[in-house]
């Protein structure tokens, strides 16, 4: 493909990235699936320019300015601020863009011999937030919040789960070697792999298997925390598809056979709670978790165990999922805190006495976070926080995080290498 049909590629993506609400990596890997023609160069570059520009909207639309903000001068604006030329790019030919119009030409001139980062523009553009939510995160981190924030825009690790009820971590470390994929641990999740270079993890024998499942470093710590055990009752109260639930059932010792542990996942999307089925079939845990659509009819509890991974803005992934972030508004904010709380209380509910709840988002937002807990305990004084130092020496005992303090953990990018997290754990009452 010529640099043209590359750009027209990239541009189509992102409108379609723009109209949807699906991720951008569903869109991105649907488009490519359609046309296996396209050679692996291409793909490479057409992706790197789609999440070149999904990183850089915000400085982009500063940069346009009063003109018009569509992927077309976007693409345009960070063509001309890499020092290409935008005729090698807008070229009119038959798989490439129009040639540029009187106003896209005056943005072109406009820009050449600028670069994308300003010293002009405000804090907020530079690390790639809307105002509002900059304003948010400001009172979150003080004087690390350009730092943290401009971490929240790097490309993202691929991190994995090893299955130690089947393997060990260092067994796994070695097939994948065999396979020619280089991995090594994790600095804190002692479940953890991080991948060296980018691969295609589905293919390996190791993954086929089921010794091994793709999760943040973040995530894993979190399915630690829940603290679940041989022979308890365990709910996953918004399982999703599965991920931290499969995790739970390793710790409960249900891949051997031999437990007489209750595990449920529940979720209110029977479609997402239906892809974890070739998750479980993987790990051989086929017939072993019970899946309930929550729809209001169940009969579920009490549980030892119940983990609420809340819905939420999901800010703590924008290194993944960079589109996010112009997706995100103040009212779908204030649904989801809406959201949280009435999960929270309805998670209570099934927690036994003496047992515990625990409460998680990958938000960096107070607002999803702490605010949510104190209200929670507001309105249930059954319920008690367990300091996070005490839940992660019962559940991760050998394990130091030496930057840990207070009620609640908070991981991040910039002072943990994960995704962000938030964790509370929560008592009832005996």
């Amino acid at each position: 493909m010529l640099p043209a049909a590359r750009t027209e590629a990239a541009i189509y993506l992102l409108d379609k990235i723009t109209e949807e609400r699906r991720p951008a990596d569903d869109i991105v890997r649907a488009w490519f699936q359609a046309r296996r023609f396209v050679g692996s160069k291409d793909r490479r570059a057409i992706r790197e320019r789609v999440y070149a520009t999904l990183r850089a909207l915000t400085r982009l639309d500063w940069h346009i300015g009063e003109a018009e903000k569509t992927a077309r001068t976007r693409v345009l604006a960070a063509v001309v601020l890499e020092g290409d030329e935008a005729a090698d790019h807008f070229d009119g030919s038959k798989h490439g863009p129009a040639v540029l119009s009187a106003d896209e030409q005056a943005i072109a001139d406009r820009l050449k011999g600028k670069t994308l980062d300003d010293p002009a523009m405000p804090d907020h553009v530079q690390v790639e937030l809307p105002a509002w939510l900059a304003d948010k995160l400001r009172p979150v981190y003080g004087e690390a919040f350009l730092d943290e924030a401009a971490a929240l825009n790097t490309p993202a690790p691929m991190d994995l789960r090893v299955a130690v009820g089947r393997v060990s971590r260092d067994q796994a470390l070695k097939a994948l070697a065999k396979e020619g994929i280089e991995t090594y641990p994790t600095d804190i999740s002692p479940l953890g792999l991080r991948v060296g270079a980018h691969t295609d993890i589905g293919r390996s024998q190791a993954f086929r298997k089921g010794f091994i499942e793709v999760q943040d470093e973040g995530s894993q710590l979190l399915s630690l925390l829940v603290g679940a055990k041989a022979n308890m009752k365990v709910l996953d109260y918004c399982a999703g598809a599965g991920g931290k639930t499969l995790a739970i059932a390793d710790r409960m010792g249900l891949t051997d056979g031999m437990s007489t542990s209750e595990l449920v996942a529940a979720d209110i999307d029977e479609k997402r709670l239906a892809r974890m089925d070739q998750r479980l079939k993987r790990a051989k845990l086929q017939g072993k978790i019970k899946q309930v659509v929550l729809d209001g009819t169940e009969q579920l509890g009490p549980f030892d165990r119940v983990l609420v991974d809340a819905p939420c803005s999901g800010s703590g992934t924008w290194r993944r999922h960079p589109e996010q972030k112009k997706r995100l508004t103040e009212e779908r904010l204030a649904e989801l805190m809406t959201m949280q709380t009435q999960v929270l209380a309805k998670a209570a509910d099934l927690t036994a006495p003496g047992g515990r709840l625990i409460y998680a988002t990958c938000s960096l937002l107070r607002e999803e976070n702490e605010d949510r807990i104190e209200a929670f305990l507001k309105a249930h004084p059954a319920f008690h926080i367990v300091p996070i130092q005490q839940a992660w020496a019962e559940t991760l005992k050998k394990v130091d995080l030496p930057e840990m303090s207070g009620d609640y953990l908070r991981l991040t990018p910039l002072s943990h290498g994960t995704d962000g997290f938030f964790v509370a754990v929560l008592e009832r009452k005996a």
